[in-house]
């Protein structure tokens, strides 16, 4: 691009005006203060570089390759994300006018919605660069930037990211013409500018910048010619790392470091604006502050759905059902904008006291927008922080599980109590249940009078079908299609927007298309309809678009690829689809920085990736993809994305789950629909070689293994699991469910064990710890104890013991855990045998031998810690004491003392776990309870009962406690001999038994053994004949 003309005439008056211009839109109200952010997790800050382009290869290559990289290490550090937004570097030359300059001022104002005020670099020398004639600047640019009516465009990037708001974020590195003195003429024409008005321009703009900011923000530096690099055949300057004079208007001695004065400049306002607190932050403040932001950009629109929103506030204001409301529709049937409308209106009204029944306290409101922010989806934040508005709990208090929060919400809804709520939860089906955590266990069956519960969902959903499932359903609204009168309003909104609009013949041509009764269709229509340029076209335009949601963002996909990016807007689209939890943006940019021609799939490709896997070798991550390629893919994309400026992770994943969809269907899909499996292995290598190396623990958890068991990479699977890191961050002293799942993956448990024992036996003992060592060794007895290697197991925690007695004194908290463990093994061992009888007293005995000795100790230690543990130690000796009964004792415990003592042990646990809150737990124990009582009486019956509501309450229907409901209340309806029931509950006892522990586990063998006995194999067969009876 060069630069445009320039009257001759009083050129310098016109300078002045455009400077005065600019000066009459400086808002003198903001900002005073320099920004500082209270923040929690990872925040991304973006540096927005501005010069021009030829003449400061040199100072961008510091840049890039030393003062970034050493800041962006710092600001990992503190949990930043650093990106660095050079747009000089990669902008194509086929780029419009008007795309050039919505680029740089669009990352501009992308950097205000990240950073409040974007953190600014400008370099300038004796080049003015390009300046727009007025006919190339287009009318709505003109419209949105007012004052950018002849400037270059460097310096519209210096009004609107620096000057209009005295950005305190903002350095201005002014390089002394004098190095001119020592470049060769053939090289000057890069470095000087030809245009007549340059000169004054450069002169004017470097006064602006004395006067207008503070003397630490504006530096003159130094150089000389340093010949040419090689490599590039780009001008190399000598001194931009010493020490140099400023020759500017300022007599007096000033020696700057160009790298040191740009690294410490933004070292030190990145650390004032966001600084690291030692305190613990409000992490559930700041996610209700983005949920409230969204509300309010999803509420300002919403048309056609007064009756639905009217449904809403009857539901709000009427009596209360102890039902919740349910809005289910299709993808992109405008269920968020309905929700984001009902929050809003909700809250304003609650504010003001208007909605009855709220008493003295008055009503809360609470709205959470699933997928709206990162780590939206996941239950655990979002019951927890329910609680803390609620002022249930606070950081003290807060339950350490999603276990221990669920159940503690469904107290406080079921509660006639609890203080009057409305709970608005939209897109409830894209909610995580990964975890293996309970489809809304966390949702009581009936709902407190003072509780209003509103969800959104997808038809035929999991959270759908366990609502409708329910003995007391939900109000069900259907989100109907729009009707025409309303699909014709929001095109009108839509358009005028951009000052354009659609005449009568067209508007009927687009709504008589049967898709334009889905809102995102429309939207998305009426979006490509405006990036169209020929209106003479229009019409044809609208004719082409597909008459299907997915179908039509196959089109825009295809559109993006041609205008924004090819192969990178692929795989970015690729990278998103097939990443586990999204990626953060650092984490994209990386990968797409590589070489471009790796990222399409095909075998050379694999097989490269492949070699790279086996490669010894750590390899070196890819410098980013320039701020410029990638400003174009974002663009096109960032509506489709989820949202991530206002919590600042940096995270993203599609927003509409219907773009995922056609991400599949275009690019992992045969024609025929079926799926193209070497396009999913290429992309799942690509992101596990990337996360291979990952040291955020949390992110290579999330996505490393995931990979891994996709492209079935068992060797560098068992590997992962046994880094300390990975395995600490999934090992759950309750059952390790994710971890076991993996291994299972991998092999059976007998390959797991040999891994692990490889890895324990390397162990450098003195330098790793006597203590450390001595705790993984009962962890790794634990994990075993879960995958049921019971014996095995036994010599880890012997080997434990060994070291807990003779080297570490034996310490009672400590030898109270072990003893726990060993009653633990015993336990589970007794509960393998198909029938009691009187040899498994063998296998009863030590396990009340070591529960009794943790029951000794625990009862010596204080804190609920202990008193939990006492609660779980006393209820498995209770049901072992119980069988001990059944078997008839022997000459050390008498049958009925056994039986006393197994009552006794069970009305504490019941007691201490009623304490505590523990409503999973309670569940176990009125199930051990149920136990105790005569085997088929109504006592028995309605303890089950109990203990069944209870868990399904607390953990949800795959869980751990239900395998061994399913099994106990099979044998109750066998004692009853009704084994036709009995024979159900022993296939939902096998069912469960597989979703949780797997196909090989033992408990899952005691279960099929159980259906293949003959009387249950008749009753499998009359029912498969259809002959029941």
């Amino acid at each position: 691009m060069g630069c445009g003309a320039s009257n001759n005439f009083d050129f310098k008056y016109d300078v002045s005006q455009q400077w005065e211009s600019a000066r009459k839109t400086i808002d003198i109200k903001r900002h005073r203060n320099k920004p500082v952010i209270k923040r929690s997790g990872w925040k991304t800050v973006r540096i927005f570089v501005s010069s021009t382009f030829r003449d400061f290869h040199a100072e961008r290559e510091v840049l890039v390759k030393e003062v970034f990289p050493d800041l962006r290490q710092w600001c990992e550090k503190r949990r930043l994300h650093l990106v660095e937004c050079d747009l000089r570097w990669g902008v194509p030359k086929d780029t419009t006018s008007e795309e050039t300059l919505r680029t740089c001022l669009g990352e501009i104002d992308r950097c205000y919605q990240d950073n409040i005020m974007p953190f600014f670099l400008n370099m300038t020398c004796a080049r003015c660069g390009w300046i727009p004639n007025d006919s190339e600047v287009p009318q709505s640019v003109k419209s949105e930037y007012r004052w950018i009516g002849g400037l270059s465009v460097t310096e519209m990037e210096i009004i609107h990211g620096a000057y209009r708001k005295d950005n305190p974020n903002s350095l201005f590195a002014i390089r002394d013409t004098h190095f001119l003195e020592s470049l060769p003429d053939e090289y000057k024409d890069d470095f000087l500018d030809s245009n007549p008005v340059a000169e004054h321009k450069l002169k004017v703009l470097k006064d602006v910048l004395s006067n207008r900011f503070q003397a630490d923000r504006v530096f003159t530096y130094n150089c000389s010619y340093g010949g040419v690099d090689a490599d590039t055949g780009k001008v190399s300057l000598d001194g931009l790392h010493g020490e140099f004079t400023n020759k500017m208007s300022n007599p007096k001695p000033c020696l700057k470091d160009f790298s040191r004065v740009v690294f410490k400049f933004f070292q030190e306002r990145i650390a004032e604006q966001y600084p690291l607190f030692e305190g613990k932050l409000d992490v559930f403040e700041q996610e209700k502050e983005a949920h409230e932001a969204f509300m309010k950009s999803r509420c300002t629109v919403v048309l056609g759905r007064n009756e639905i929103l009217d449904k809403i506030a009857n539901y709000v204001t009427d009596l209360g059902t102890g039902m919740p409301l349910i809005l289910t529709g299709g993808p992109g049937s405008g269920k968020s904008s309905i929700m984001a409308k009902a929050a809003d209106v909700a809250s304003q009204k609650a504010s003001g006291g208007e909605i009855p029944g709220g008493g003295d306290v008055g009503w809360h409101v609470f709205y959470h927008f699933v997928g709206a922010i990162p780590g939206s989806t996941d239950q655990e934040m979002i019951l927890k922080r329910l609680l803390k508005e609620l002022k249930i709990c606070n950081d003290s208090n807060m339950p350490k599980d999603y276990e221990g929060a669920a159940q503690l919400v469904a107290g406080v809804l079921s509660n006639p109590n609890s203080k009057p709520v409305i709970i608005l939860v939209d897109a409830l089906n894209q909610v995580d249940e990964e975890k293996g955590h309970g489809t809304l266990s966390w949702l009581p069956r009936k709902l407190a009078p003072q509780v209003r519960c509103i969800f959104s969902m997808i038809n035929d959903t999991p959270p759908h079908v366990t609502l409708l499932a329910r003995p007391h359903g939900p109000l069900e609204v259907p989100v109907t299609p729009l009707d025409v009168p309303s699909r014709k309003e929001i095109v009108l909104e839509i358009l005028s927007n951009y000052h354009k609009k659609l005449d009568p013949e067209q508007m009927t041509c687009l709504l008589s298309k049967e898709s334009s009764k889905n809102p995102l269709w429309l939207a998305i229509a009426c979006e490509e309809l405006r990036v169209f340029g020929d209106f003479s076209r229009v019409t044809e335009k609208i004719k082409s678009l597909a008459d299907d949601l997915l179908d039509l963002l196959g089109q825009v996909l295809t559109r993006f690829e041609h205008e924004n990016g090819g192969t990178l807007m692929i795989a970015t689209l690729c990278l998103l689809e097939t990443s586990s939890h999204g990626l953060l943006e650092t984490e994209l940019l990386s990968v797409l920085g590589g070489d471009v021609s790796l990222l399409t799939p095909s075998e050379e490709n694999f097989s490269k990736l492949k070699k790279k896997e086996d490669s010894d070798v750590q390899p070196i991550r890819s410098q980013p993809l320039s701020a410029a390629k990638w400003a174009a893919v974002y663009r096109a994309l960032r509506t489709f994305l989820r949202p991530f400026g206002d919590s600042g992770e940096g995270r993203l994943d599609f927003y509409h789950r219907s773009l995922s969809k056609a991400v599949r269907k275009k690019y992992f899909h045969t024609q025929d629909g079926s799926e193209r499996e070497d396009v999913y292995a290429f992309w799942h290598m690509v992101l596990a070689n990337f996360f291979e190396n990952e040291q955020n623990v949390d992110r290579k958890v999330e996505e490393y293994p995931y990979h891994l068991v996709k492209v079935n990479d068992t060797d560098r699977l068992a590997k992962c699991l046994t880094e300390w890191p990975v395995f600490d961050h999934l090992f759950n002293d309750y059952y390790s469910s994710q971890l076991l799942l993996y291994w299972r993956k991998v092999g059976d448990y007998q390959c797991m064990e040999g891994h692990y024992r490889k890895i324990l036996e390397a162990i450098d003992k003195e330098a790793f710890g006597l203590e450390e060592y001595c705790i993984r060794y009962e962890h790794i007895a634990k994990l075993l104890v879960q995958a049921g290697e019971y014996t095995v197991a036994k010599g880890y925690i012997d080997v434990a013991l060994n070291i807990e007695e003779e080297q570490l004194g034996g310490r009672p908290e400590r030898l109270v855990e072990l003893f726990a463990l060993y009653g633990e093994l015993y336990d589970e061992i007794s509960k393998l045998h198909d029938f009691i009888k009187k040899e498994n007293i063998k296998d009863l005995k030590p396990c009340i031998e070591y529960f009794r000795k943790s029951v000794q100790i625990r009862e010596t230690l204080t804190g609920d810690h202990h008193k939990y543990k006492m609660g779980i130690s006393l209820m498995s000796l209770s049901f072992t004491l119980n069988t001990f009964f059944e078997c008839g004792g022997d000459n050390t415990l008498d049958a009925d003392d056994a039986q006393e003592e197994a009552l006794e042990h069970i009305e504490k646990a019941l007691t201490i776990f009623q304490e505590l809150g523990d409503l999973g737990k309670e569940a176990e124990a009125s199930m051990t309870k149920a136990i105790l009582y005569d085997r088929g009486s109504d006592e028995q019956f309605e303890w089950y009962n109990k203990a069944y509501e209870q868990c399904e309450q607390a953990y949800g229907s795959n869980c751990k406690l239900m395998t061994r409901l399913m099994s106990n209340i099979g044998i109750f309806h066998e004692d009853k001999r009704d084994f036709h029931t009995a024979y159900e509950y022993f296939v939902k006892w096998y069912n469960v038994s597989v979703e949780v522990f797997g196909e090989n586990h033992p408990k899952t063998t005691s279960a099929r053994n159980c259906l293949e006995e003959p009387q249950y194999q008749r009753i499998k067969a009359a029912i498969e004949a259809g002959n029941e009876a």
